[in-house]
């Protein structure tokens, strides 16, 4: 009986540990984790209920920079964003989305994968929080 008691009692404090989050917590400015010198991505988000916007910069490595709109869900620690990339000055590249898809893993950080529009060509995206 008193190994009993003392497992229930590990769950009750190992179950009170995991961190759950309001769609609320979304809210602020973050930067993407980049590796790559010269690129950056920032973004401003806001969220009225599960509902998230926002807007920011983007600029590629020696390449061009742009306006960044956001628009997508949050339920929980799921975040859905689809990220709408303008560049600000004439370039050949035109207008375009990508969908990312990850969870808030701490009040400072979002990890998951962005969809580059190909099957099997997901690839992993982070940010955290700036504020």
């Amino acid at each position: 009986m008193r190994s009993v008691r003392f497992v229930f009692l590990l769950a009750l404090v190992f179950g009170g540990c995991s961190e759950s989050f309001t769609p609320a917590f979304i809210a602020g400015k973050w930067n993407e984790d980049f590796t790559v010198p010269g690129s950056s991505l920032e973004m401003d988000l806001t969220s009225s209920g599960s509902t998230v916007s926002g807007s920011g910069n983007w600029c590629a490595e020696a390449g061009p920079c742009g306006i960044l709109t956001v628009t997508g869900t949050v339920n929980g620690n799921a975040v859905q964003l689809d990220l709408t990339y303008i560049p600000q000055f004439q370039t050949p590249l035109p207008q375009s989305t990508q969908h990312f898809s990850g969870q808030l893993t701490s009040l400072n950080s979002l990890q998951g994968s962005v969809s580059l529009g190909t099957p099997g060509t997901d690839q992993h995206m982070g940010f955290h929080r700036a504020n």
